[in-house]
């Protein structure tokens, strides 16, 4: 076993002792802790968090293992989820929203005054207070009402972890479509949330899906350890934990045709899951009428580099610009690899004013796709700068070399990529 994969084990491990914290957070901004003010309490103040924020992951049925809705678990674990939001090493990190807002940041990440209450609810005891001072339990989960398609995997699915606690399994799913439509929503519909950790939907341009990763033609299901290295592959979805209902903006729409490869990807991920099954898929609204705008994907970064061995934080950037008509940016999903530390995007205006489209710490285990609440203007003579950093020495939590060697540009998870996947259309 490498370094690498020590560290990884012994950092699951240790988060899912205490069955991990929150499903999703943007970490500390260096201010001190201060005091919230009135006593905090489980009924009052932080179960309305761990309801908002955290019980996508852990309601005890959740890949997150233990039930934090629970209020006998979470008084108990109360240091320990402390400690993880504080330091933001739990829960996962997502863009922040503070660079550009996004459909459902409130449920993915926490504010810096809302970790504080986790502080001082820890340090005064984890007291539950009066049931009475609860607020109202939220809505049920943000679903689509009578989607019009569907693709489900084509049969159950046995898990089968490796030493690590992952598997990705790639299948091709029916094609429902007859005619051409354009998706205008796309719901994940999750079928072993214990086990499921991501998934996308991608169409295969070839329509030889698997080529790539060494199968037969025509094998419908085949394990895709190092994703995603089918350049063909375009990406329509991504799911993570606490993604909710993904709208596109109205008059807008990704196009499918009837005839075209639909590939299912998926990430489990856990411990001690032995026999667990899995049958998942995603649900989508359809407009069968062309839209106003043709939404379709891009991908930005800079190609090729190399990461010297020993880099503690080594940066990359690429600049495009527009020399066509402007465009509209509907959201980002950034993508890098194992030694992927964080990521920035913006727009150079044409003026030499700039606009942030992207910033975070970067996980591996936890990619999403972020759309915007409002567009983001791409203009005439404007650029995407996208920038990445990464960690490639000794101590570096994705080292999967001792000692640490050049990694370059590629694709499998032993080289490394810097992306933001773009939806865009002309304005």
């Amino acid at each position: 076993m490498t370094r690498g994969e020590a560290v990884r084990r012994a950092r699951s491990a240790v988060v899912f002792a205490f069955g991990a914290v929150g499903a999703m957070g943007c970490g500390g901004d260096g201010e001190g802790p201060t005091s919230p003010g009135p006593e905090v309490t489980w009924y009052r103040d932080i179960r309305p968090l761990v309801e908002r924020s955290c019980a996508s992951c852990h309601d005890g049925a959740g890949v997150g293992g233990v039930a934090l809705t629970d209020a006998a678990t979470a008084q108990r674990l109360a240091g320990l989820m402390s400690l993880r939001v504080s330091e933001g090493d739990m829960p996962p990190p997502v863009l922040d929203p503070s660079c550009r807002s996004y459909e459902g940041a409130e449920r993915m990440s926490l504010s810096h005054e809302e970790r504080l209450r986790f502080e001082a609810w820890a340090r005064d005891g984890a007291p539950l207070g009066d049931r009475v001072e609860s607020p109202p339990p939220r809505g049920g989960p943000d679903t689509l009402e009578d989607p019009d398609a569907s693709l489900e995997m084509p049969e159950e699915h046995e898990v089968s972890l490796d030493d690590d606690g992952n598997e990705y399994f790639c299948t091709i799913v029916d094609n429902p479509f007859t005619a051409p439509a354009w998706v205008t929503a796309f719901e994940a519909v999750v079928g072993n949330p214990a086990v499921v950790h991501h998934m996308a939907v991608y169409r295969d341009l070839g329509g030889d899906a698997g080529v790539g990763y060494g199968v037969a033609p025509g094998t419908r299901a085949f394990p895709c350890r190092n994703p995603v290295i089918e350049l063909d592959w375009q990406l329509l979805h991504s799911w993570a934990p606490g993604v909710g209902v993904t709208r596109l903006p109205e008059g807008a729409g990704v196009r499918v045709e009837p005839g075209e490869q639909i590939v299912l990807q998926m990430h489990y991920f856990g411990r001690e899951r032995a026999g667990a099954r899995d049958r998942s898929g995603y649900r989508m609204k359809l407009s069968r009428e062309p839209p106003r705008a043709e939404v379709y994907m891009d991908v930005f970064g800079p190609v090729p580099f190399t990461i010297p061995a020993g880099a503690e934080a080594h940066t990359e950037r690429s600049s495009a610009p527009n020399e066509g008509p402007p465009l509209l940016v509907y959201g980002l999903m950034p993508h890098m690899h194992v030694l992927g530390r964080s990521y920035r995007a913006w727009i150079e205006r044409d003026g030499g004013a700039s606009e942030c489209a992207a910033r975070g710490e970067f996980e591996f285990h936890h990619q999403a796709l972020y759309m915007f609440d409002e567009p983001l203007r791409w203009g005439s003579g404007d650029r995407f700068v996208t920038e990445c950093t990464w960690d490639n020495t000794a101590e570096s939590e994705g080292q999967f070399s001792l000692p640490p060697q050049d990694v370059s540009w590629g694709e499998g998870t032993n080289q490394e990529m810097c992306f933001m996947i773009a939806y865009l259309s002309k304005e």
